[in-house]
């Protein structure tokens, strides 16, 4: 199979361009032909001009908010009982995202040659998380797989709904502190020279607050590019120590010590859990299943190590309610709701509803955080607007006083 893409026209003289998987540039064609489309410009990957290999070599990672259209557009024609296969060629030809078509067409490539969608989209190396191909898997294995895309389509645009509101929340206090900040640099860099020639004519000495900030603003302008280097510096040689083990599980655990960060990262890793734990067995598959879908979920190794703690305690026959206890990050409550889910037959449905809770205890702590920060990053900006301000009022009330005593 070869992925093509073309530019080709419809009987009405109107322009489609897309991608599709063909043996042969003859098949390819006749393709287009079975659509009603009259293709202009056909070219495999290889073939392909020079500005557009970059795209066709490159590895199509999906951005967030592409996964989620991807999902979605897949979820609407999987429950409209579109074939796979089919469903990912229309996604491929919808005219969207270039990424979004690469994934597609790869993914309905490895479909065509038996693989199943689960292995297909890690085949296309889109950055799926774990228990994205986790919980296509156990769809397809239950004969649910409409439903559960449907349910990942639901749970990818909730996070990008939550995350949207966040950064909607930062956008105004960060505008008004970036232009506080510029007003300051002015007023440092034009007025107080000024006023400082004209101090120095007088002979009186300056304010305090008026000679500090001078020395900051002159250390600064001495020194900004050794500190940009410095700085630029640090940055690389942070990223380059998180490919390290041990560094990045000081890092955690220096996170999870700090009060309010380390319980953020807490319920966010007990809402991953639970929400595949939950989709995985609501797609009928067993505890042990779930457990080992869930536990690839979860990036930290401590929670990882205790997640796999839970599956190894399944396996000796207890129950999942009980073997939660081995996970640190699962709230006493969700145990219970688990528990009477496991006297009901409900394990599913509980999971759900525990996943839920722990969803609007991080929604709630996320809103608190976001109304807290506009406050105190205000505090801080004019605080720092405050300092600026002093530091030019005073010389120049002191001046004044001076001319009023002359007279």
């Amino acid at each position: 199979m070869t992925a093509f893409r073309y530019t080709a026209y419809t009987a009405s003289g109107k322009r489609r361009r897309g991608t599709l998987v063909a043996d042969t540039r003859a098949q390819a064609t006749e393709q287009l032909r079975g659509k009603g489309l009259f293709a202009t410009e056909l070219e495999t990957s290889t073939t392909a001009p020079r500005q557009s290999r970059p795209l066709l070599r490159r590895r199509a990672t999906l951005s967030p908010d592409e996964r989620t259209v991807f999902t979605r557009q897949l979820a609407v024609l999987l429950s409209a009982e579109v074939p796979v296969d089919v469903a990912l060629d229309s996604v491929g030809n919808s005219g969207g995202a270039q990424r979004i078509e690469t994934v597609a067409v790869t993914a309905r490539a490895a479909l065509r040659e038996g693989e199943s969608l689960s292995d297909a989209l890690g085949r296309a190396d889109a950055g799926f998380p774990p228990y994205y191909l986790a919980a296509i898997a156990a769809g397809e294995s239950s004969g649910e797989l409409a439903r559960v895309v449907e349910e990942l389509a639901n749970h990818l645009e909730t996070v990008s709904g939550d995350q949207s509101r966040i950064l909607t929340a930062l956008i105004y206090p960060a505008f008004v502190a970036a232009v506080s900040l510029l007003v300051c640099g002015i007023l440092v860099t034009s007025a107080a020279p000024q006023i400082v020639a004209m101090f120095e004519t007088t002979g009186r000495p300056l304010p305090a607050i008026s000679v500090a900030l001078l020395a900051a603003a002159d250390w600064i302008k001495a020194y900004w590019l050794p500190c940009l280097v410095a700085l630029t510096a640090t940055v690389i040689g942070f990223r380059l120590a998180l490919r390290h083990a041990g560094f990045r599980a000081r890092r955690d655990a220096t996170l999870l010590r700090l009060p309010v960060v380390g319980r953020l990262i807490r319920l966010s890793a007990a809402l991953q859990y639970l929400q595949t734990l939950a989709l995985v067995i609501s797609s009928r598959q067993t505890a042990l299943d779930a457990a080992r879908s869930a536990a690839r979920v979860l990036t930290q190794p401590r929670f990882r190590h205790e997640a796999e703690q839970v599956t190894t305690a399944i396996q000796r026959g207890e129950s999942l309610s009980d073997a939660l206890l081995h996970l640190s990050v699962i709230p006493p409550v969700c145990r219970q709701l688990i528990s009477a889910g496991e006297r009901s037959t409900r394990v599913g449905v509980m999971a759900e509803r525990s996943s839920r809770l722990v969803d609007s205890w991080l929604e709630n702590d996320r809103k608190r955080i976001a109304a807290l920060l506009d406050p105190i990053l205000m505090m801080v900006v004019g605080g720092f607007v405050l300092v600026v301000v002093l530091a030019i009022l005073l010389p120049i009330f002191d001046l004044q006083s001076l001319v009023s005593g002359d007279l």
